[in-house]
This record gives C-alpha cells, structure tokens and sequence, in this order.
C-alpha cells in the first residue's frame, strides 16, 4: 500500500484503530485478530489501513504466508501498549467503583469490619460500600452466586472455592438460657453440663464445618449424649426457641451487642473454643478491591 507522505496527518486518535493494532501485533494474523476482536477480517484491515493513513507510513508488512511489524510499527508498539494498559485499568477502576463492594455478614458480626471499612472508605469514596446480612442456612451461597464480593464468616472454611483471609476478632463462648432456668444465674456453664440440658441445634443446611465447631458435639467429653432439639435458622429464632421451650444455645460474646431478648440471659460457656471471625472471598473473583480490603483487615497501612 502506497501512502501520500504529502497528504496531511490527521492528530485525532482512534482507539479502535489501536485497539486493532495491539492484538494484530500479539497474533500477527488477520484471521486471529478479528476473531479476537469480535470483528469481520475485512473491518480488521479497514482499521489497519485507517491508522496508517493517519501515521504516514506502512507500520505492518503483509506478505500471503505472514504479517510482521517493520520497525515503525514497533516503535509505535512500544508507545501505544503501556497507554492503552492505562486506558484498560483506568476504565476497569472505574467501573469497579460504579459497581461499589458488597460484604456480607453473618449475625453480630458486621462490627468485626468497622475499622477496616471505615480506613477504606477514606481512601476510595468513589466506591460504595454496602453491608448485607447473611443467613446460618446459606452462608456460602450469596458469594458463589456473586450477590457479594467478600464476607464475614467463622472458622474454620473448609470450602475448595474459598479464600480465607486475615482473622479479624475472636469472641469467648457464652450460652443463652431463659431467665427462669434455675441456672441462669451461675457464674458459668461448662460443656459437659449441656448433657442436662436441651441444646438447640444446627440446621440442616448449616455448612458442616461450622456445625462441627460452633455447635456443641453429639456428646460432651465425658461421653455423655446433648440432647439437641430444633434447630434454629436466624439469631431471633434462636432467643425465642430459648425463651419458650426451655432450651439453651451455645453463641459468642458478640451476641447480646445486637440481639436480646427480655426472657434470656447470657451466661459464659466453658469447655468450647472461642469463635475465630475470618475474612472470605471467592477463590476466582475479579474485583480488585477485596485483596486491599483484605490488606486493610491485616493491619498493612
């Protein structure tokens, strides 16, 4: 192709033009090129030709059995990619933000992020922040199905698509018992006593790990069987199921900060280990945000 060295160079520039440059400098094929693009292989040569014009000079070299930059083409290579990387974050960035950061949060928990959030939001208030509760029956479902983008969660995770990050707080056990009980006001409870009590379960749908570690085993250390009795699926659920059928639920020091109920009192529990609160995300997500979100929960600066 002979191009006019006389004919005058337009400045405006043309990002579909780069566009289609870049990727025919990575795959030196029309055919490829286009494909990647979503273009047909005639529009692809259009906007080759275009950007030429535009340049003054030939920056491809085409021949029927191949394509290569000649020199010029890649001294604009060298220029145009670091730019157009720019261009691809600052419109990544951007859309990030638009999209703002969803963290999901189990119960009493939402606190355990305060500071974290509040240092984040000072650096990035373009991007909206919102808290939304999760439940004890689904605790992995709304981050599977991308509903939130990272989430307040108890160890341990035993889950192959999910990231467990920094620890941000550990509670003391405590047992939520009716006021009536005779045992309510005791100094402690120790685990081996919920043999003679009736225990509120997990769920069903409750993920085994926690199930394992969060609720009292099937039989104390001494070997005595716990009596568990209906399973509870929301914190509300779980006073009122100790308030009205004489039972007891094993929680965390957390609890009574947001959820009371007038017939129920709290009492510290022995004999459990204390409830570990851990950052989660997805093991393939694509929002840049949690990782320093994730830094910010670990103490980095």
């Amino acid at each position: 192709m002979l191009i006019d060295e006389n004919s005058p160079r337009e400045t405006r520039v043309d990002p579909a033009e780069l566009e289609a440059f870049l990727v025919l400098a990575e795959e030196l094929h029309f055919g490829r090129t286009a494909e990647r693009l979503g273009l047909s292989q005639p529009r692809v040569s259009q906007l080759i030709r275009s950007l030429e014009r535009r340049i003054g000079r030939r920056l491809v070299d085409r021949t029927s059995r191949r394509v290569t930059l000649n020199p010029l083409g890649e001294h604009l290579l060298e220029r145009v990619r670091p730019a157009f990387a720019d261009l691809r974050r600052a419109f990544t960035d951007t859309r990030t933000a638009a999209r703002g950061l969803r963290v999901g949060f189990l119960g009493p928990y939402s606190s355990t992020l305060d500071a974290p959030l509040a240092r984040f939001r000072v650096r990035h208030p373009e991007c909206e922040v919102s808290l939304i509760q999760l439940q004890w029956t689904d605790i992995f479902g709304p981050l599977r199905r991308g509903a939130v983008d990272v989430q307040v969660c108890l160890a341990p995770v035993e889950q192959p698509d999910v990231v467990v990050g920094p620890q941000l707080a550990v509670f003391g056990r405590l047992l939520a018992i009716a006021r009536a009980h005779p045992w309510s006001s005791r100094d402690s409870i120790d685990l081996e006593e919920l043999a003679d009590l009736r225990v509120i379960g997990s769920h069903a749908d409750v993920a085994p790990e926690f199930a394992r570690t969060f609720w009292p085993p099937d039989l104390t250390p001494g070997g005595r069987r716990i009596t568990k009795i209906t399973a509870a699926r929301t914190e509300p659920e779980m006073l009122s199921a100790v308030a009205h059928n004489n039972a007891v639920f094993a929680t965390t020091t957390a609890m009574p900060t947001y959820f009371t109920h007038p017939d129920v009192v709290f009492v510290p529990l022995t004999g459990l280990p204390d409830a570990r609160v851990m950052l989660a995300w997805r093991i393939d997500t694509d929002h840049p945000k949690v990782a320093e979100l994730a830094a910010l929960a670990g103490g980095q600066p």
